[in-house]
């Protein structure tokens, strides 16, 4: 009993760790023991200025193709320092979190496992993790997007975009910058970059008001649609930052007629045109020193700082003191057990003593 009563209070002592910060270059790896609690499920696991990335099934190169393209939007000129502190504070505070499954199907495998019951209960006490998706299968590290913004000379390059572009940004923004910088940047039609993609939408609906139209169509004055029926005015936003962005950046030139049903300002020059306070709030890194200036291409020769947290195991815990619980009851019972007994056999002795 002893044993496991001082176990459980050494337990307690450690869930009053602190996060540590250390200097390391842009690294993949096993998942630290700290984060375990939360992210143990992985494989592979990266930490970029506090931002986590967890794999499971992922080849390496993929998963540190996204930590390079994570590193490349926070630190923008790879001097290995965050571009926005700010930012990088709050991707912290929300433990932000980019999840790499292979394949969609091996990710609700996965959550839908009694695996996900322990790590679930972890995230749920240790405060839900702000996480974004990333899939193996649509990650190409050899995207023609690279090419079409002209940091890439592959002559080789597939047709096929790169996600980790967009649901990298989407962790960044929507964990980050639109929490950081609410009145300019919010996903919101109060703010003034909210405001920005109602007027790009004009009358052209969305999926969400159930009244998409073809903002490539003559049907209706717009440049931005999304047909998503669970995309609401947030959820544009969101989408409208990465496709405003990388547009501006160069990354959807080489598709543009692909993208056309959705984000018919696929260039910097259409941008400009038809959205030229937009595009001059992108350009302003003065500003906002968050905003990439280049886009990332999937190398980084900075020395970002990792700053890794402790995710105390509450489920282990819990665990822990169940069995406390079971063994005092126990132990309890036993002693009740052990005290009827002599009684009963007081009586037993007494009741013979008195017929002799």
């Amino acid at each position: 009993m002893q044993s496991v009563t001082t176990f459980a209070a050494s337990l307690c002592v450690l869930l009053a760790a602190h996060p540590r910060a250390s200097l390391a270059s842009v690294s993949v790896g096993p998942v630290p023991e700290d984060v375990k609690a939360v992210m143990g499920w992985g494989d592979l696991y990266a930490n970029v200025f506090g931002a986590n990335i967890v794999a499971r099934g992922v080849a390496e190169s993929k998963v540190q193709h996204a930590a390079n393209v994570m590193a490349s939007y926070l630190d923008n000129d790879n001097d290995g320092k965050c571009d926005d502190s700010k930012v990088c504070d709050m991707l912290i505070e929300n433990t932000a979190m980019l999840v790499m499954f292979q394949t969609s199907d091996d990710a609700d495998e996965f959550f839908e496992s009694a695996d996900m019951l322990w790590y679930g209960i972890n995230m749920m006490l240790n405060g839900e993790p702000w996480y974004q998706d990333l899939y193996g299968d649509e990650t190409h590290p050899d995207s023609c997007a690279f090419k079409s913004a002209g940091v890439s000379t592959d002559e080789d390059c597939t047709d096929e975009f790169d996600a980790t572009l967009e649901e990298v940004l989407h962790l960044l923004t929507s964990g980050g910058v639109s929490q950081v910088y609410e009145d300019d940047w919010g996903e919101s039609e109060d703010s003034t970059f909210g405001g920005y993609m109602a007027d790009l939408n004009g009358d052209c609906g969305n999926g969400y008001t159930h009244d998409w139209i073809d903002p490539s169509s003559d049907d209706c004055d717009g440049w931005y649609a999304y047909d998503d029926e669970t995309c609401d005015f947030e959820c544009l936003c969101a989408e409208g930052l990465y496709w405003s962005l990388t547009s501006l950046l160069g990354a959807q030139v080489y598709r543009e007629d692909d993208i056309s049903h959705e984000w018919t300002l696929a260039n910097a020059t259409k941008l400009a045109k038809h959205a030229a306070d937009l595009t001059a709030m992108l350009q302003d890194t003065e500003t906002w020193s968050w905003l990439p200036a280049n886009l990332p291409d999937g190398s980084y020769s900075g020395q970002p700082e990792e700053v890794i947290p402790y995710l105390v195991n509450y489920a282990a815990l819990f665990l822990v003191l169940l069995l406390v619980c079971v063994v005092g009851c126990c132990g309890a019972c036993w002693r009740v057990y052990v005290v009827k007994s002599r009684a009963k056999n007081s009586e037993g002795g007494a009741a013979k003593g008195a017929v002799v």
